[in-house]
């Protein structure tokens, strides 16, 4: 049986390392955020300057330093390549699965943290952010270890320098954000089981002191440097314009969120329920912990003006631990339930996919063999878990089986049409600029916000909106390739550029 368990734990091992690293380097990095840290850190690397981030060569306040000196380090290991911008997300969606695993076998048992990192690992969520090179895998690692940490801290006193060390990772990861989870989610569990006599017991002096001691240096050096232009960018700018408003255009509705978790942890999120119902059945401190936790990142970002996708991952490993709880649950109605909602949601997906086979075909991608294949595993879902309903058992198992081979074929098949379809004349583009010109020379970026452009070509690049914008520059001599819009070659026609290349959707020009 001892052996059992620990084949059992080694492939799930296996399975976690898999799942983040599998394909890692296979596509080309994704505009915006993707490109934009990848190029920041390569300019970080080549300048010698570790303190301040710049982007085509101007300061870069978006983020705080440590994902960016993550991703140095693994440039100076790997290469500056797609590979090396991405391992440090890879490597952390390890260390978090078996972070949630360790801690939900200590706090409850191996079944309940086996099912929890399976909904995590086996999740369109985790595949995506695992392997991208952007902040958030990394921030949702340290608030998680913070968190648990803070759970540890109720029971062991010293485990509180864990919740000050790793928030503050997580506020030199991504800012306030790293302060604002850990001890509001801490704070609003503590007032719910102990009163505000309770609260109390998550400050610690020392702790503090370790916190400030973590963080601060950067953040003074920062202000030393920079001044007044880092805190109205970084504070002002990142921090409340970008949930009070609109950035980027990343406006969404307050149900935003419902179907992102709904398609990110589908199956297993139909157990999430049976989870939360269990938590007030029983009473369990584990659950209404979790709960807080996902129901605070939850309502906090479905409240903000500015949503993106990323922005609920850090809740995601507090859903994982009720789902686990709702999977181990012997309710057979409940359960009944989460299978039939699997079965009603995967036969939706399997037309889905029948349906988008016909438009990849309207968009002349011609690749769309492994739609079918997507679709039988959906309709495999469906059926197992009809089964599962009225054979009143679990097929965990198999139906964990069946959602790697959908993820592996999304991984393989889908993802890169994806790539190619959003990235790939850039990329053709970008490589061809970059053996064109001279190593002082700029490209002109017309009305295109592509940092891939820079990272790629391995030149600077002069955005411009319009014409007028674009005057100055030609008239001292500046720019001699252009890439743009397609519905923009005629306006840069006009001011003696020659078209060289046309997908339709991008165009790359020459000024004569």
């Amino acid at each position: 049986m001892a052996k059992i368990k620990q084949y059992l734990i080694l492939s799930l091992f296996v399975l976690i390392v898999f799942m983040s690293f599998f394909r890692l380097g296979s596509l080309t990095l994704f505009d915006v955020d993707e490109a934009v840290f990848s190029e920041a850190t390569k300019e970080m690397v080549l300048s010698g300057d570790w303190i301040t981030p710049t982007y085509n060569g101007i300061n870069r306040y978006d983020k705080p330093i440590l994902f960016y000196w993550l991703m140095a380090v693994s440039y100076k290991v790997f290469g500056v390549n797609e590979f090396g911008a991405r391992f440090p997300s890879a490597l952390l969606g390890v260390m978090l699965c078996m972070a949630v695993y360790f801690f939900t076998k200590y706090v409850r048992d191996e079944k309940n943290a086996s099912y929890a990192v399976v909904a995590l690992c086996l999740s369109g969520l985790f595949l995506v952010y695992s392997h991208a090179a952007v902040t958030d895998m990394a921030l949702t690692f340290f608030i998680t270890l913070s968190l648990f940490s803070f759970y540890y801290s109720l029971r062991k006193d010293r485990f509180i320098y864990g919740f000050y060390l790793f928030s503050a990772l997580a506020f030199l990861t991504k800012g306030l954000i790293g302060i604002v989870f850990p001890f509001g989610i801490a704070f609003v569990y503590l007032l719910s089981k102990e009163g505000l006599r309770g609260v109390k017991r998550m400050f610690s002096l020392k702790g503090l002191v370790l916190f400030c001691v973590i963080s601060a240096p950067w953040y003074v050096a920062q202000t030393v440097i920079n001044g007044q232009e880092f805190i109205r960018q970084f504070f002002l700018k990142h921090h409340f314009m970008r949930y009070t408003g609109v950035i980027s255009g990343h406006r969404g509705p307050a149900y935003y969120y419902i179907p992102v978790l709904i398609a990110g942890l589908f199956p297993w999120i139909t157990f999430l329920p049976s989870g939360v119902r269990r938590m007030f059945k029983e009473k369990d401190d584990l659950s209404l912990f979790a709960l807080i936790w996902l129901g605070m990142i939850f309502f906090f970002f479905s409240f903000a003006t500015t949503k993106l996708p990323n922005y609920v991952l850090p809740a995601v490993p507090a859903a994982s631990i009720l789902i686990a709880s709702g999977m181990s649950d012997t309710n057979l109605p409940w359960r009944k339930y989460s299978n039939v909602c699997i079965a009603g949601m995967s036969l939706a997906a399997a037309i889905a996919l029948a349906v988008f086979k016909k438009y990849l075909l309207k968009i002349h991608v011609y690749d769309t063999e492994w739609t079918l294949l997507a679709a039988a595993a959906m309709f495999s879902v469906a059926a197992l878990s009809i089964y599962a309903a009225f054979a009143k058992k679990t097929y965990y198992a198999p139906l964990s089986c069946i959602i790697f081979v959908f993820l592996l074929v999304l991984s393989v098949k889908a993802l890169p049409i994806v790539n190619r379809h959003l990235q790939g004349t850039l990329y053709k583009y970008s490589l061809y600029a970059g053996r064109m010109m001279r190593n002082d020379d700029r490209i002109i970026a017309y009305g295109l916000n592509n940092p891939s452009i820079v990272f790629y070509s391995g030149h600077k690049i002069l955005n411009t909106k319009n014409n007028n914008e674009l005057l100055p520059y030609i008239e001292s001599g500046k720019g001699r390739i252009a890439i743009a819009k397609a519905r923009d070659i005629e306006a840069l026609t006009n001011l003696n550029f020659s078209l060289l290349e046309s997908d339709g959707t991008y165009a790359m020009l020459e000024r004569k």
